[in-house]
Protein backbone atom coordinates (compact mmCIF):
# COMPACT_ATOMS: atom_id res chain seq x y z
CA UNK A 1 0.00 0.00 0.00
CA UNK A 2 1.43 3.54 -0.76
CA UNK A 3 2.00 6.32 0.99
CA UNK A 4 -0.59 9.11 0.31
CA UNK A 5 1.87 12.05 -1.28
CA UNK A 6 2.92 15.15 1.23
CA UNK A 7 1.39 17.92 1.06
CA UNK A 8 1.56 20.73 -1.08
CA UNK A 9 3.65 23.89 0.54
CA UNK A 10 1.97 27.17 2.07
CA UNK A 11 1.72 29.63 -0.25
CA UNK A 12 3.68 32.01 1.63
CA UNK A 13 6.62 29.72 1.82
CA UNK A 14 8.71 31.00 -0.78
CA UNK A 15 8.06 34.24 1.01
CA UNK A 16 10.07 33.05 3.86
CA UNK A 17 12.61 31.79 2.20
CA UNK A 18 13.01 35.23 0.44
CA UNK A 19 13.26 36.67 3.47
CA UNK A 20 15.74 34.28 4.98
CA UNK A 21 18.27 34.59 1.79
CA UNK A 22 18.02 38.47 1.45
CA UNK A 23 20.69 39.37 3.95
CA UNK A 24 22.99 36.94 2.14
CA UNK A 25 22.29 38.44 -0.99
CA UNK A 26 23.05 41.87 -0.13
CA UNK A 27 26.20 41.50 1.14
CA UNK A 28 27.61 39.50 -1.65
CA UNK A 29 25.84 42.51 -3.88
CA UNK A 30 27.79 45.30 -1.32
CA UNK A 31 31.15 42.79 -1.66
CA UNK A 32 30.89 42.89 -5.74
CA UNK A 33 30.70 46.40 -6.72
CA UNK A 34 31.37 47.72 -10.30
CA UNK A 35 34.41 49.25 -10.91
CA UNK A 36 35.10 52.78 -11.92
CA UNK A 37 35.16 52.60 -15.71
CA UNK A 38 31.66 50.57 -15.34
CA UNK A 39 30.27 53.21 -13.43
CA UNK A 40 30.71 56.56 -15.55
CA UNK A 41 30.26 54.75 -18.79
CA UNK A 42 28.02 56.79 -20.37
CA UNK A 43 30.16 59.91 -19.55
CA UNK A 44 33.10 58.55 -21.48
CA UNK A 45 30.78 57.33 -24.20
CA UNK A 46 29.20 61.08 -24.41
CA UNK A 47 33.00 62.74 -24.26
CA UNK A 48 34.08 60.43 -26.91
CA UNK A 49 31.08 61.65 -28.92
CA UNK A 50 31.71 65.03 -28.23
CA UNK A 51 35.09 64.69 -29.45
CA UNK A 52 34.29 62.95 -32.47
CA UNK A 53 31.57 65.91 -32.81
CA UNK A 54 34.39 69.12 -32.26
CA UNK A 55 37.16 67.96 -34.18
CA UNK A 56 34.57 66.48 -37.44
CA UNK A 57 31.39 68.54 -37.87
CA UNK A 58 31.92 71.56 -36.17
CA UNK A 59 34.99 72.72 -38.03
CA UNK A 60 33.08 71.82 -41.37
CA UNK A 61 35.05 68.28 -41.59
CA UNK A 62 33.41 64.32 -42.13
CA UNK A 63 33.62 62.15 -39.56
CA UNK A 64 36.55 59.31 -40.08
CA UNK A 65 33.41 57.02 -41.04
CA UNK A 66 31.84 59.81 -43.90
CA UNK A 67 35.88 60.47 -44.82
CA UNK A 68 36.09 56.91 -46.01
CA UNK A 69 32.95 57.19 -48.20
CA UNK A 70 33.72 60.38 -49.73
CA UNK A 71 30.48 62.27 -47.73
CA UNK A 72 29.98 65.41 -46.22
CA UNK A 73 26.92 67.29 -44.65
CA UNK A 74 25.10 70.03 -46.50
CA UNK A 75 22.41 72.25 -45.76
CA UNK A 76 19.33 70.98 -47.26
CA UNK A 77 17.24 74.28 -46.58
CA UNK A 78 19.80 76.43 -48.57
CA UNK A 79 20.30 73.83 -51.15
CA UNK A 80 16.45 73.27 -52.09
CA UNK A 81 17.28 77.57 -53.26
CA UNK A 82 19.82 76.68 -55.36
CA UNK A 83 17.93 73.82 -57.29
CA UNK A 84 17.80 75.76 -60.48
CA UNK A 85 21.86 76.19 -60.41
CA UNK A 86 22.75 73.15 -59.41
CA UNK A 87 25.11 71.15 -61.96
CA UNK A 88 26.29 68.31 -60.31
CA UNK A 89 24.22 67.83 -57.06
CA UNK A 90 26.89 68.01 -55.00
CA UNK A 91 26.76 71.78 -54.09
CA UNK A 92 25.25 73.54 -51.02
CA UNK A 93 26.96 75.16 -48.22
CA UNK A 94 27.68 73.42 -44.74
CA UNK A 95 26.10 73.07 -41.61
CA UNK A 96 25.18 76.41 -39.75
CA UNK A 97 26.68 77.05 -36.11
CA UNK A 98 22.95 76.52 -35.07
CA UNK A 99 22.27 73.26 -36.93
CA UNK A 100 25.98 71.80 -35.43
CA UNK A 101 25.20 72.95 -31.86
CA UNK A 102 21.68 71.33 -31.94
CA UNK A 103 23.04 67.96 -33.63
CA UNK A 104 26.09 67.84 -30.49
CA UNK A 105 22.70 68.83 -28.27
CA UNK A 106 20.77 66.21 -29.37
CA UNK A 107 23.02 63.66 -30.40
CA UNK A 108 25.38 63.97 -27.64
CA UNK A 109 23.46 65.65 -24.78
CA UNK A 110 20.32 63.42 -25.84
CA UNK A 111 22.00 59.87 -26.01
CA UNK A 112 23.39 60.53 -22.38
CA UNK A 113 20.77 61.83 -20.89
CA UNK A 114 18.66 58.77 -21.43
CA UNK A 115 20.89 56.53 -20.79
CA UNK A 116 21.49 57.95 -17.30
CA UNK A 117 17.88 57.86 -16.45
CA UNK A 118 17.35 54.43 -17.96
CA UNK A 119 20.13 53.21 -15.50
CA UNK A 120 18.72 55.26 -12.21
CA UNK A 121 15.01 53.79 -13.12
CA UNK A 122 16.24 50.33 -13.51
CA UNK A 123 18.35 51.05 -10.12
CA UNK A 124 15.41 52.76 -8.09
CA UNK A 125 13.20 50.20 -9.24
CA UNK A 126 10.68 52.71 -11.02
CA UNK A 127 8.73 49.10 -12.54
CA UNK A 128 8.29 47.93 -9.63
CA UNK A 129 7.29 50.14 -7.20
CA UNK A 130 3.51 49.65 -6.46
CA UNK A 131 3.40 51.45 -3.42
CA UNK A 132 5.06 54.80 -4.89
CA UNK A 133 2.37 55.85 -8.12
CA UNK A 134 4.44 58.66 -9.26
CA UNK A 135 7.69 56.10 -9.66
CA UNK A 136 5.16 54.14 -11.49
CA UNK A 137 3.98 57.05 -14.01
CA UNK A 138 7.28 57.99 -14.58
CA UNK A 139 8.65 54.60 -15.87
CA UNK A 140 5.36 53.95 -18.00
CA UNK A 141 5.82 57.73 -19.64
CA UNK A 142 9.62 56.56 -20.20
CA UNK A 143 8.82 53.57 -21.73
CA UNK A 144 6.05 55.26 -23.99
CA UNK A 145 8.34 57.62 -24.91
CA UNK A 146 11.05 55.35 -25.83
CA UNK A 147 8.04 53.35 -28.00
CA UNK A 148 7.29 56.30 -29.64
CA UNK A 149 10.77 57.05 -30.65
CA UNK A 150 11.77 53.84 -31.91
CA UNK A 151 8.03 53.72 -34.16
CA UNK A 152 9.31 56.87 -35.66
CA UNK A 153 12.82 55.83 -36.44
CA UNK A 154 11.44 52.45 -38.07
CA UNK A 155 9.32 54.79 -40.18
CA UNK A 156 12.22 56.71 -40.98
CA UNK A 157 13.77 53.79 -41.61
CA UNK A 158 11.29 53.17 -44.31
CA UNK A 159 11.56 56.53 -45.60
CA UNK A 160 15.50 56.32 -45.82
CA UNK A 161 15.53 53.16 -47.89
CA UNK A 162 13.01 54.87 -50.31
CA UNK A 163 13.84 58.28 -50.74
CA UNK A 164 17.60 57.90 -49.72
CA UNK A 165 18.14 61.30 -47.50
CA UNK A 166 18.07 61.55 -43.93
CA UNK A 167 19.37 58.37 -41.86
CA UNK A 168 17.64 59.12 -38.58
CA UNK A 169 15.59 61.52 -37.22
CA UNK A 170 18.07 63.97 -36.21
CA UNK A 171 19.29 64.79 -39.22
CA UNK A 172 15.68 64.91 -40.51
CA UNK A 173 15.01 67.44 -38.37
CA UNK A 174 17.84 69.38 -38.92
CA UNK A 175 17.76 68.78 -42.69
CA UNK A 176 20.82 68.18 -42.57
CA UNK A 177 21.86 65.78 -45.29
CA UNK A 178 24.87 63.54 -46.47
CA UNK A 179 26.13 63.91 -49.76
CA UNK A 180 29.23 63.17 -51.75
CA UNK A 181 32.54 65.98 -51.11
CA UNK A 182 34.19 65.27 -54.39
CA UNK A 183 32.30 63.31 -57.65
CA UNK A 184 36.02 62.28 -58.91
CA UNK A 185 37.66 61.21 -55.76
CA UNK A 186 38.45 57.30 -55.25
CA UNK A 187 36.73 55.45 -52.78
CA UNK A 188 38.23 53.99 -49.71
CA UNK A 189 35.59 51.52 -49.09
CA UNK A 190 33.72 49.58 -52.11
CA UNK A 191 30.44 49.47 -53.16
CA UNK A 192 29.83 46.04 -51.98
CA UNK A 193 31.19 46.61 -48.54
CA UNK A 194 29.14 49.70 -48.06
CA UNK A 195 25.91 47.93 -49.57
CA UNK A 196 26.21 44.78 -47.31
CA UNK A 197 26.96 47.06 -44.29
CA UNK A 198 24.02 49.49 -45.13
CA UNK A 199 22.04 46.00 -45.43
CA UNK A 200 23.25 44.67 -42.33
CA UNK A 201 22.81 47.50 -40.42
CA UNK A 202 19.15 47.99 -40.91
CA UNK A 203 18.22 44.46 -41.06
CA UNK A 204 19.39 44.87 -37.31
CA UNK A 205 17.86 47.14 -36.27
CA UNK A 206 14.50 46.14 -37.89
CA UNK A 207 15.07 42.90 -35.88
CA UNK A 208 15.51 45.07 -32.45
CA UNK A 209 12.08 46.24 -32.87
CA UNK A 210 10.19 43.43 -34.59
CA UNK A 211 11.58 40.70 -31.96
CA UNK A 212 10.24 42.08 -28.83
CA UNK A 213 6.15 41.79 -30.84
CA UNK A 214 6.52 38.34 -31.41
CA UNK A 215 5.14 35.91 -29.40
CA UNK A 216 7.94 33.16 -29.11
CA UNK A 217 5.28 30.62 -27.63
CA UNK A 218 3.05 30.65 -30.53
CA UNK A 219 5.97 30.27 -33.41
CA UNK A 220 7.07 27.16 -31.39
CA UNK A 221 3.94 26.14 -31.43
CA UNK A 222 3.57 26.50 -35.03
CA UNK A 223 7.09 25.08 -35.92
CA UNK A 224 6.48 22.06 -33.67
CA UNK A 225 4.91 19.38 -36.18
CA UNK A 226 7.52 20.01 -38.58
CA UNK A 227 10.69 19.25 -36.12
CA UNK A 228 12.26 15.75 -36.11
CA UNK A 229 12.88 14.66 -32.94
CA UNK A 230 13.61 11.41 -31.35
CA UNK A 231 10.86 9.62 -28.92
CA UNK A 232 13.12 9.60 -25.72
CA UNK A 233 13.91 13.91 -26.62
CA UNK A 234 10.12 14.17 -26.51
CA UNK A 235 9.06 12.39 -23.56
CA UNK A 236 12.43 14.19 -21.93
CA UNK A 237 10.57 17.48 -22.51
CA UNK A 238 7.49 16.04 -21.77
CA UNK A 239 8.52 15.15 -17.94
CA UNK A 240 10.87 18.62 -17.73
CA UNK A 241 9.14 21.44 -15.92
CA UNK A 242 9.11 23.69 -19.39
CA UNK A 243 10.26 26.69 -17.23
CA UNK A 244 13.14 25.26 -15.45
CA UNK A 245 14.32 22.65 -17.61
CA UNK A 246 14.64 20.10 -14.42
CA UNK A 247 12.62 17.08 -13.24
CA UNK A 248 9.94 18.52 -10.76
CA UNK A 249 10.43 17.52 -7.14
CA UNK A 250 6.60 18.83 -6.20
CA UNK A 251 5.10 18.13 -9.81
CA UNK A 252 2.16 20.13 -10.20
CA UNK A 253 0.06 19.89 -13.61
CA UNK A 254 -1.40 22.63 -15.39
CA UNK A 255 -5.40 22.49 -16.32
CA UNK A 256 -6.95 21.60 -17.98
CA UNK A 257 -3.90 20.39 -20.80
CA UNK A 258 -2.45 18.14 -18.19
CA UNK A 259 1.15 19.61 -18.60
CA UNK A 260 3.76 18.93 -15.72
CA UNK A 261 5.33 22.26 -13.86
CA UNK A 262 7.07 22.35 -10.53
CA UNK A 263 4.71 23.84 -7.95
CA UNK A 264 6.88 27.17 -7.25
CA UNK A 265 7.27 27.34 -11.12
CA UNK A 266 3.73 27.71 -12.24
CA UNK A 267 2.40 29.18 -9.11
CA UNK A 268 4.80 32.40 -9.62
CA UNK A 269 3.88 32.63 -13.28
CA UNK A 270 -0.22 32.47 -12.22
CA UNK A 271 0.44 35.18 -9.64
CA UNK A 272 2.37 37.20 -11.94
CA UNK A 273 -0.14 36.95 -15.28
CA UNK A 274 -3.51 36.88 -14.57
CA UNK A 275 -4.04 35.22 -18.35
CA UNK A 276 -0.97 32.31 -18.18
CA UNK A 277 -0.88 29.98 -21.18
CA UNK A 278 1.07 26.98 -21.16
CA UNK A 279 4.63 27.12 -22.36
CA UNK A 280 3.86 23.65 -24.06
CA UNK A 281 0.35 23.80 -26.07
CA UNK A 282 -0.23 27.47 -25.30
CA UNK A 283 -3.66 26.73 -24.02
CA UNK A 284 -5.02 28.83 -21.11
CA UNK A 285 -4.00 27.65 -17.71
CA UNK A 286 -7.28 27.91 -15.37
CA UNK A 287 -5.99 25.87 -12.10
CA UNK A 288 -3.22 24.24 -10.85
CA UNK A 289 -3.57 20.53 -9.48
CA UNK A 290 -1.09 18.25 -7.84
CA UNK A 291 -0.27 15.64 -9.76
CA UNK A 292 -2.04 11.99 -8.91
CA UNK A 293 -4.39 14.07 -6.82
CA UNK A 294 -8.26 13.91 -8.46
CA UNK A 295 -9.19 17.06 -6.70
CA UNK A 296 -8.29 20.68 -7.84
CA UNK A 297 -6.62 23.46 -6.29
Amino acid sequence: MTSPPPPPPDDDAWVRSHQRLLPQSRSLLSSHRPGMLFQYEPELDAFLEFLIWRFSIWVDKPTPGNALMNLRYRDERVAAQLSGKVRTGLEGPGLTAPQKIWYCVASVGGQYLFSRLQSFSAFRRWGDSEQRPLARRLWTLVQRIEGIYKAASFLNLLSFLYTGRYRNLIEKALRARLVYRSPHMNRSVSFEYMNRQLVWNEFSEMLLLLLPLLNSSAIKNILSPFAKESSSSNKEDTVACPICQVDPATPFIALPCQHRYCYYCIRTRCASAASFRCLRCNEPVVAIQREGVSSGK
